[in-house]
């Protein structure tokens, strides 16, 4: 066992075994111990945990633990070996008789031999079913006649008791998937039936739709409103100048940043920008979600420069196509569930999500349709250009390569792209985007 550091000591003819568990587990450490016949007492440590499991000659019998969940108390009341107020008396009648509460229990005959062996499993077993989960932590474990087992009925093979003790836990993962389904469940009835918080939208993305639908309405209108907010025009400027229009000089005023983007990519950066400052409490997703979508964003609009489709909308349909999961970011947050339940409840319903919040804050019906399709390309025909755009720039930014497209829905302007260029240009955009978020 070259895992092991073994230390010979003199009194009491003591042989003295200590070693890291993420080395040596401590399946493979008690079933070392139970073919040799082991007697002794095995700590184990993890951080604040501390447990000691008494060997006889290979058997387990007995377990002294810090951890209130492993108590008597604890277990006697919670796996209904006995009543709450009946414990409670019998704690105060055995520090009377200054007595160990469970040997009170059996003299006084609330708990039978029969009970009590079960008792001493039980709360071995549930012990040993939490050690297995450890990932790290140490032992030490000094052979001779074990601390006192006095009282205990256990002689528990370690074979069975490992054995018992990993039915335990896949039990307890089985339960907990039932619980999560259940909750996956009730979950994705709430998001399908839109019974959910959705935020209100933003006064200056309401602001500067009302002005570009008014047929009075003019971009001065507009340039006041966004003036007005300077967190947005320092977003504005930064776009401007960055790798996404690639100007030989800076824009600074914000009167010409607007002309160069137009106002269609105005709407888009206002939507974005307020979602991610909305969502606070998730504020590492939102984040790595906001670089995904600049990246798709500088992907259509190359891509629809190439296809002669309208470069602004295709744009801000590859900003906005999962919007989706910043909703439900926020609504999770509400639950606790599996990682993996998460994540798969953020990848069936952020369409869902994005879709309704999408006709809330009444975007274009472009952008809602690209939201809604961005991952069925087979639905899609040649009126669907720009959301074969967004699929095609998000599965680009995703996977690194271009799946197969029905070329009629793009066109012979597809084999005149250069993709390669287009991946190695998209370092830059993170870039950019890490100065904006």
């Amino acid at each position: 066992m070259s895992e092991l550091s073994a230390e010979s000591g003199q009194a009491g003819g003591k042989n003295k075994l200590q070693g890291d568990l993420e080395i040596m587990p401590v399946s493979d450490l008690l079933a070392w111990m139970g073919t040799r016949g082991q007697s002794g007492t095995l700590l184990l440590v993890n951080d604040s945990v501390q447990k000691k499991l008494a060997l006889h000659e290979g058997l387990l019998a007995g377990l002294s633990s810090n951890r209130k969940e492993e108590s008597y108390e604890h277990i006697l009341t919670g796996a209904g070996f006995i009543g709450r107020e009946q414990l409670a008396e019998a704690r105060r009648q055995s520090w009377e008789r200054r007595m160990p509460l469970v040997r009170y229990l059996v003299e006084t005959q609330l708990l039978d031999q029969a009970s009590l062996r079960k008792l001493q499993t039980f709360r071995l077993l549930r012990a040993l079913a939490d050690v297995l989960r450890w990932q790290g932590g140490f032992f030490t474990f000094e052979g001779a006649a074990p601390e006192t087992t006095r009282g205990h009925l256990l002689r528990l093979p370690i074979g069975e008791a490992l054995d018992r003790a990993r039915h335990l836990n896949q039990e307890a993962i089985e339960q907990q998937h039932k619980i999560h389904e259940s909750l996956f469940q009730a979950i994705s009835q709430r998001i399908m039936s839109g019974d959910f918080n959705m935020p209100p939208m933003p006064k200056t993305l309401g602001q500067i739709q009302e002005v570009i639908n008014s047929p009075d309405g003019s971009a001065h209108d507009v340039l006041k409103i966004v003036m007005a907010d300077q967190v947005l025009t320092s977003k504005i400027l930064k776009v401007v100048n960055s790798s996404f229009y690639s100007l030989a000089n800076p824009v600074t005023s914000v009167q010409h940043a607007i002309v160069m983007v137009g106002f269609n990519v105005l709407l888009g950066i206002v939507t974005t920008t307020s979602l991610a400052q909305g969502s606070n409490q998730n504020r590492e997703e939102v984040v790595q979600l906001m670089r995904h979508s600049f990246k798709c964003a500088y992907v259509a609009k190359k891509l629809a420069a190439n296809l002669g489709a309208d470069e602004e909308i295709a744009f801000v349909c590859g900003l906005l196509h999962d919007i989706g999961k910043i909703i439900l970011y926020d609504l999770l947050s509400e639950y606790e569930i599996i990682d993996s339940a998460r994540k798969n409840l953020i990848a069936n319903y952020h369409i869902q999500a994005g879709v309704l919040l999408a006709a809330k804050w009444n975007l274009p019906e472009v952008v809602i349709d690209a939201i809604e399709s961005h991952h069925e390309p087979d639905r899609l025909t040649e009126r669907d250009q720009v959301t074969a755009i967004v699929y095609l720039s998000d599965r680009l930014v995703n996977d690194g390569h271009l799946p197969k497209l029905d070329q009629s829905i793009l066109g012979a302007g597809m084999n005149n792209i250069d993709f390669q260029g287009i991946a190695e240009e998209l370092q830059q955009v993170e870039t950019f985007v890490d100065t904006i978020f």
